[in-house]
């Protein structure tokens, strides 16, 4: 993954496993207007997270402050066991635009790289303009659609 960012601001995005202390912070994060129907509000993934043994619910924290919220899991319906999913994944209305999403998405893939993950797929809205930027500037290349006509995308390790 070829991003530049400074050093020092890396230090200061951490990923921190969804907790009593943090996941209100999560559940009260909120998009700007235009962005409000591009994914599920994190109060909805972080109940089914506690249903989804699998689920891997991360808060994106700057200093930290919980900024975002993600979610990924390893594929357990084929099963695949080098193969995860990062399917939720936001920041704050404030804090989009400033490079912390790449940082919180190369954080996220390394720790599933470390589980065993050789493949990650990601999706989002066709509309979604700064989404489809982000993943493809990380790595992602489209492989299709998903059966809800999200705009599926592969990043191979």
């Amino acid at each position: 993954m070829n991003i530049n960012l400074d050093q020092s601001q890396d230090l200061s995005i951490t990923l921190s496993p969804l907790s009593k202390a943090n996941w209100l912070a999560c559940a009260n994060l909120t998009l700007p207007s235009e962005q409000a129907d591009f994914l599920a509000p994190n109060i909805y993934s972080i109940a089914e997270s506690k249903f989804e043994p699998h689920y891997q619910p991360r808060a994106i924290c700057l200093a930290g402050k919980v900024i975002g919220f993600l979610m990924y899991c390893p594929d357990i319906d084929l099963p695949d066991p080098e193969l995860y999913w990062l399917f939720r994944f936001m920041l704050g209305a404030e804090y989009q635009g400033k490079g912390y999403g790449a940082i919180a998405i190369r954080l996220a893939l390394d720790e599933m790289k470390m589980a065993g993950a050789r493949r990650v797929i990601t999706m989002h809205k066709p509309s979604n303009e700064i989404a489809s930027r982000l993943y493809q500037r990380m790595g992602f290349c489209k492989v299709g659609y998903a059966e809800d006509g999200d705009i599926e995308l592969e990043l191979v390790f």
